[in-house]
């Protein structure tokens, strides 16, 4: 089964040369790396991001941090990919594990062997399921960038409806057990930030969040989260991705207020690399 885009001329460009120039120039934007990836990673060395997953003309440059990044370090034969749920469909946590997804770029093939350890090794909280994946966004506006980095990968899409803090770090184990010591995949957290509210306001809270995901204190910042209402769409992800790893560096933290000048009503967006 092929899965076809459903934001593909919305969040991002839908024919595929003007694609190309969009991303491009998310590379190039002011809030973005300014500079366009040129590969040369390792072949082999396993790396983490967490990247936003709003339309390119918002979170686009901030994403394109997180690419660049990735690609001086890393040349992935599967990207393994979290993220939340905006539609409400589906089970806990959906896995997509057969055929292809669609972009304007061509198809990207699912690695169907790793699905299927991951749900052997997940006694029966990860489940195949598309209906969580068909109409969400988060997994898709990835695709694009890591179509323009990397000439050949395959894809192992996630969706968390339950992004509780236990199952976000049950989720990181279940994955660290069903890689092993494999080097040759990148994994990424689908998140944005603070949601709806002025610049400032946004940075303040998002600031706070962000180190408490650099420094590992998970419980913490779930609190955080509540206490002070900020609304990071994709938590669980986050904090899954984050504790595989033993280190995070923040590439760009901002809002949209940033990148399109409305600073009233912002989103905030992250680029961290994990090691």
């Amino acid at each position: 089964m092929t899965r076809k885009p459903v934001v593909s001329g919305k969040f991002y460009a839908g024919d595929s040369e003007d694609l190309k120039i969009q991303i491009k120039n998310c590379f190039l934007h002011p809030a973005g790396p300014g500079m366009l990836p040129t590969g040369g990673g390792q072949k082999r060395g396993l790396s983490g991001l967490i990247v936003p997953h709003a339309g390119y003309m918002a979170s686009g440059p901030v994403a394109a941090w997180g690419y660049y990044e990735a690609s001086l370090l890393v040349q992935p034969a599967v990207v393994l990919i979290v993220g939340p749920n905006h539609t409400g469909l589906g089970t806990r946590l959906s896995i997509w594990t057969d055929g292809a997804w669609s972009t304007p770029f061509g198809e990207v093939g699912i690695d169907e062997d790793l699905c299927r350890k991951l749900i052997d090794n997940s006694k029966g909280l990860i489940q195949a399921d598309t209906s969580a994946h068909l109409y969400e966004h988060s997994i898709e506006v990835q695709l694009p960038f890591l179509q323009y980095v990397y000439s050949q990968i395959s894809i192992v899409p996630i969706v968390m409806t339950d992004q509780r803090l236990e199952l976000a770090l049950i989720l990181g184990d279940i994955v660290k057990n069903s890689i092993g010591d494999r080097e040759d995949l990148l994994i990424i957290a689908s998140s944005d930030l603070n949601h709806y509210e002025p610049h400032e306001t946004t940075m303040k809270k998002d600031s706070r969040l962000v180190q408490l995901l650099v420094d590992g204190k998970y419980e913490e910042a779930y609190s955080l989260a509540g206490k002070e209402r900020i609304s990071a769409c994709g938590l669980g992800p986050m904090v899954a991705v984050r504790s595989m790893f033993t280190e995070m560096k923040v590439l760009k933290n901002t809002s949209s207020g940033e990148i399109i000048g409305d600073r009233y009503r912002t989103v905030g967006y992250l680029a961290s690399i994990l090691r």
